[in-house]
C-alpha cells in the first residue's frame, strides 16, 4: 500500500503548467447505483466530482457523495480519489491504467482500493478492475453511441462476492440515454442486477440524473 501512496503523491505533484483541462461536476440522482447494486436503498443522492487532465496523459480526480445509507449501520458518505494514465496506441484504440481509492469516513472497514485497466476501441470499452487487499475483481464491457447532443449507452458487468457477502455477487445490465444542454446533462437509465447466489436479491429500476459541469 505504501507503493501506491507514493504513486499518488508523485502524480499530484506534476507541474501545473502541464494542466490541459479541469472540470467540476455537481449531480443529483434518484438513487446511487454501483455495479447494478443500489447503495442508497432507492433514495436520492447528491454528489460532486473534481477532475484534472494533463497534457502528458496523466489525470486525477476526487469525488464525494451522500450514499450507502441503507441502514443506520451503513456509511452515509463516500469519498474517493483516482489517478491514472491514458495512452493512444493507434487510431481508435486507447488504453488506460488507473488507481482508485474509495473511503467511508464513518465506516472505515468498508474502504477499498482497486487498480483498473481500460481498453477503448472505437465506441466500445472493456474494463477490468482488480481489487487490492482481498477486494474482488470486476469485469465490464460497454458500448456508447453518440447522436446529436446525446449518447446512448449499454453495459454488462460481473462482480464476485466480497467477504462472502451474497449482496455483491452477481452480474448487472444497464441501458440509458444521456442528453447534453450547454453545461447541463440529463440521463435516464434502466439497471438490472442478477444475483448469482439468491434470486431474492435480484433488483432492477429506472434512474434519473441531472448534472452541471464547469470547466477551467
Amino acid at each position: 500500500m505504501v507503493f501506491f501512496k507514493l504513486i499518488k503523491i508523485f502524480l499530484f505533484l506534476i507541474p501545473i503548467n502541464l494542466l490541459s483541462q479541469g472540470e467540476i461536476e455537481l449531480s443529483l440522482n434518484s438513487d446511487s447505483i454501483w455495479r447494478g447494486i443500489t447503495q442508497n436503498n432507492g433514495n436520492a443522492s447528491i454528489g460532486a466530482e473534481l477532475n484534472f487532465n494533463l497534457n502528458n496523459g496523466f489525470y486525477s480526480g476526487f469525488w464525494i457523495e451522500n450514499c450507502c445509507s441503507e441502514t443506520k449501520s451503513y456509511p452515509n458518505k463516500e469519498i474517493g480519489y483516482k489517478t491514472g494514465y491514458i495512452k493512444n496506441l493507434k487510431k481508435n484504440f486507447d488504453i488506460s491504467i488507473e488507481y482508485l481509492g474509495t473511503n467511508y469516513p464513518n465506516s472505515k472497514k468498508d474502504n477499498f482500493d482497486e487498480i483498473k485497466l481500460d481498453f477503448f476501441f472505437y465506441d466500445f470499452l472493456i474494463s477490468y478492475s482488480t481489487g487490492l487487499d482481498g477486494f474482488p475483481d470486476y469485469y465490464e464491457i460497454s458500448y456508447e453511441y453518440e447522436f446529436l447532443d446525446s449518447f446512448f449507452n449499454i453495459s454488462y458487468g460481473d462482480f464476485k462476492p466480497y467477504k462472502k457477502n451474497p449482496n455483491s455477487n452477481g452480474s448487472n445490465f444497464n441501458i440509458g440515454v444521456l442528453t447534453n444542454a450547454n453545461d447541463f446533462s440529463f440521463e435516464v437509465s434502466y439497471f438490472y442486477f442478477n444475483s448469482n447466489m439468491n434470486s431474492n436479491l435480484d433488483n432492477d429500476g429506472i434512474i434519473f440524473s441531472i448534472a452541471k459541469k464547469t470547466f477551467f
